[in-house]
């Protein structure tokens, strides 16, 4: 992590030309936004939306379905024991089949917390983020991940609290798919009415260049799902990449600027989604 550690922090300007290793995706204002430039942003929702769902869908049947046909079976199975006398048989199939719901229970509520957290509904963004480290922590153990948030709830803007959260999920996630590090750091910070979040790992890096050439529109590595969060919401993006030496995403919000725009957000069920692993 030591190349990205030493790249600069200070705030970027805006500018429309990046420099070699540097992908700088600016917020569009959404009212003045040209049609085309719509109709490229909703084309990529809803192929994100039928991914996810699809994604959703194929686990539900994949792993629920399984396992509550499973569970049904060693209910049917034991009351046919009972009918026959078969008492120790059939507590020893209900025993499997109430572990089995209760895994599939369990599996149940980890899938939809992916989809929509409760925490961030019931306890606000910083709760939200540390229970989401925990889970990463606990599913991805070669990767050290080390938080740094400076900011209280009050100083995120309510329209930025869904956005930030998916954001950070979403680097994370290509953080243990494509990354190959062993560490990753968060970190949340705001200074002069400017709101930052940042995203950098010390794995493999790419080559910015060759993604700009090759991703034109939405898409690609979860990058696409991020920018389409930032032009949601008005702000601006940076994404550096040093080849074998990591990556960092950082996102900016003008807080002013950022409360208007946080108007124009559409509801959740019209979001763009979790990321697909």
């Amino acid at each position: 992590m030591a190349a990205l550690s030493e790249m600069p922090h200070k705030r970027a300007a805006v500018r429309t030309e990046a420099h070699p290793g540097e992908l700088v995706l600016q917020g569009a204002n959404p009212g003045v936004r040209s049609l085309s430039e719509a109709k490229r942003l909703a084309d990529g929702l809803l192929r994100m939306l039928e991914s996810e769902r699809a994604r959703v869908s194929g686990e539900l049947a994949v792993d629920m379905v399984s396992v509550m046909t499973m569970a049904r079976y060693l209910i049917e199975d034991a009351a046919q024991r009972l009918s026959s006398g078969e008492i120790e048989q059939a507590a020893e199939a209900l025993q499997n089949a109430g572990a089995r719901i209760r895994d599939s229970t369990d599996h149940l509520v980890a899938l939809s917390s992916r989809l929509r957290p409760r925490v961030l509904d019931d306890l606000g963004l910083l709760p939200a983020l540390s229970w989401y480290l925990r889970e990463f922590a606990r599913d991805n153990r070669a990767i050290f991940v080390a938080p740094r948030i400076a900011v209280s709830e009050a100083d995120v803007p309510v329209g930025l609290k869904l956005p930030l959260f998916r954001i950070v999920q979403i680097a994370l996630s290509n953080v243990a798919q494509h990354s190959r590090a062993s560490a990753a750091r968060v970190y949340l910070s705001y200074f002069e009415q400017e709101l930052r979040v940042g995203i950098e790992d010390n794995g493999v890096g790419f080559d910015v260049e060759r993604w700009r050439r090759r991703h034109s529109g939405v898409g690609g590595c979860g990058l696409g799902m991020i920018q389409l969060w930032v032009d949601y919401t008005g702000g601006r993006c940076i994404i550096e990449a040093v080849p074998r030496h990591g990556s960092r995403v950082q996102v900016f919000w003008r807080t002013d600027a950022a409360a208007g725009a946080a108007g124009t957000l559409l509801p959740e069920t019209h979001a763009p989604p979790a990321p697909a692993a």
